[in-house]
C-alpha cells in the first residue's frame, strides 16, 4: 500500500493556503516550503532562517540587465556543476543567452512591519490556531513576506520593460522564487519555458517531496527528456499535454549501446538518505554474496547525503570499499573499468545503462517505478540468477531494445532545443 502520509499532510496545508497576491499564486509559491514542513526536512538553523525572511528581498537589478542584453535568460536556484553545465549544454548554438544563478542576486534589507504583523495573523487564520506550532507558523508567515517583498522588488524593476523577442527561461518552475518570477512574467506576457533536471516518475511505496517538480509547474512550456516523462505528467499528475514538448537531453548524444557481461567489478550506486535502510540491505546482500562469489569486486558510490564513515564501517569485514573522492558518476563509468552495477531507487540507473553497464535494481526498495530491463533482484540466490541469466543472453537483440529504451527514458540522442526555443 502506497504510504501517503506526509503527502496528505502537505496538501491539507497547502490547501488552506491558497491565494493570490497580484495575480501570483501563492500557494505554488510556498509549496517546496510546505513540503519542508510536511516532509520533515526543516533546516536546524530554521529560526535563523526566519529572522532573514522577515527583513530581506531580492534585488533583481542584474536580472533586468540580463533580460535586456540578451533573448534568452534562464535563471536557476541549486549552485550545483551538473546544473551549470545541463544549462550550458542545453543553449549550445543559441545566440544571445544568459544564465542567472539567483543566489548571486543581491539581498537588500527591508523591514516592513506591517506586513510582518499581517504575515503572521493571516498564517495564524489560515492555518488554525493551535493546529501546527508557532515555529511553522512564524516560517512559513516569513516565507509569505520574503515573496511579497521580492514580488514588489521584481514589480518596481521591470516597469515599463519591453519583452518583445524576450523568453525566460525556469530552471525549475515549481520552486520557490523560481515559481514567483515564472509567475510575474506570465502575467507580462512574457513567454515562460521550464527545463527538466531530471525526469518524471511514478511511485510505489511513499511520495517523496520531489513530486513537488510535477505539481507545481507554473511556466507556460515544460520541456521534458523523453516520452516516458511526458506519459507520467500527463496522466499521474494531470498536467495539460499541450504545454509538454520532447526536447531530449544534450548529455546524451546518440551511441550505440555495447552491454558488457563479464561481470568481475561493480559500482554500487546508492540511494539517497531516505533509502538508507534498504541500502544496509543491500550492502548486506553483498557480504553474504561475497561468501559464493568472492571474486567480483564491489565499490559503493554513496550519494551526498550519506555517511561515508557509516558505509565503511558496514562493509568491514569484507572485500567491498566505499568509493574515496567526489569523482563524478561520468568519470567513474569512463574511467574505473566497471562492467556491471546495482542501483537503489536512482536515476543513475539509465546512466549506467548508458555507459553500456548492465544494472541491477534491488526490488523490494523499488519506490521510483522505472522503466527498464528484466534486470530486478531481491536476495543473493536472485542476484546471482540475473547474473547468469545475462551471460548467456543474447546482448545484440538486447542492445537493440536498450537503445529505444534511453531514448523515450533519458532522451538519448535528442536535441530540439535550438529548434523549440528559436520557433
Amino acid at each position: 500500500m502506497l504510504d501517503d502520509k506526509n503527502y496528505k499532510y502537505y496538501q491539507i496545508l497547502k490547501q488552506k493556503l491558497i491565494f493570490l497576491n497580484d495575480g501570483i499564486d501563492f500557494s505554488k509559491v510556498l509549496a517546496h516550503d510546505i513540503a519542508r514542513i510536511a516532509f520533515k526536512q526543516s533546516s536546524l538553523g530554521i529560526f535563523r532562517e526566519i529572522l532573514y525572511n522577515f527583513g530581506s528581498e531580492i534585488d533583481f537589478t542584474d536580472l533586468r540587465k540580463a533580460m535586456e542584453n540578451n533573448r534568452f535568460v534562464c535563471l536557476y536556484s541549486v549552485d550545483r556543476s551538473d546544473y551549470s553545465h545541463q544549462i550550458a549544454q542545453t543553449f549550445q548554438g543559441i545566440n544571445k543567452y544568459e544564465a542567472v544563478l539567483l543566489g548571486k542576486l543581491p539581498r537588500n534589507k527591508t523591514f516592513k512591519p506591517f506586513r510582518i504583523l499581517n504575515a503572521i495573523f493571516f498564517t495564524l487564520f489560515k492555518v488554525g490556531i493551535g493546529k501546527e506550532s508557532l515555529s511553522t507558523i512564524f516560517f512559513l508567515a516569513s516565507k509569505i513576506v520574503s515573496y511579497k517583498n521580492s514580488q514588489e522588488s521584481l514589480k518596481k524593476q521591470f516597469e515599463g520593460f519591453d519583452y518583445s523577442d524576450k523568453t525566460y527561461v525556469s530552471f525549475n518552475s515549481a520552486y520557490t522564487f523560481e515559481s514567483l518570477i515564472t509567475q510575474f512574467f506570465n502575467i507580462a506576457q512574457c513567454p515562460t519555458v521550464s527545463l527538466s533536471h531530471s525526469f518524471f516518475v511514478n511511485y510505489k511505496k511513499f511520495i517523496p517531496l520531489d513530486i513537488i517538480n510535477a505539481e507545481c509547474i507554473t511556466a507556460q512550456k515544460l520541456l521534458v527528456w523523453g516520452e516516458t516523462s511526458k506519459h507520467d505528467l500527463k496522466v499521474t499528475h494531470k498536467v495539460p499535454e499541450n504545454i509538454i514538448e520532447i526536447a531530449g537531453n544534450p548529455k546524451y548524444s546518440k551511441k550505440p549501446i555495447r552491454l558488457k557481461n563479464s561481470f568481475k567489478r561493480c559500482v554500487v550506486l546508492l540511494g539517497r538518505k531516505i533509502y538508507e535502510d534498504t541500502n544496509i540491505d543491500i550492502v548486506k546482500i553483498l557480504k553474504d554474496f561475497l561468501v559464493i562469489e568472492p571474486n567480483i569486486q564491489f565499490e559503493l558510490k554513496l550519494h551526498l547525503s550519506l555517511d561515508k564513515a557509516f558505509y565503511e564501517g558496514l562493509c568491514e569485514g569484507s572485500s567491498i570499499t566505499v568509493i574515496d573522492g567526489k569523482e563524478s558518476l561520468v568519470e567513474l563509468f569512463e574511467n574505473k573499468g566497471y562492467d556491471f552495477s546495482i542501483v537503489n531507487n536512482s536515476t543513475a540507473y539509465y546512466e549506467a545503462l548508458y555507459y553500456d553497464l548492465i544494472c541491477f535494481r534491488y526490488q523490494p526498495a523499488e519506490n521510483e517505478i522505472f522503466v527498464g530491463m528484466d534486470d530486478n533482484f531481491s536476495d543473493v540466490d536472485t542476484l546471482l540468477e540475473r547474473i547468469n541469466y545475462f551471460k548467456q543472453a543474447d546482448l545484440t537483440q538486447l542492445n537493440v531494445s536498450l537503445e529505444q529504451l534511453l531514448k523515450d527514458t533519458i532522451g538519448m540522442g535528442v536535441n530540439r532545443y535550438k529548434e523549440i526555443l528559436e520557433a
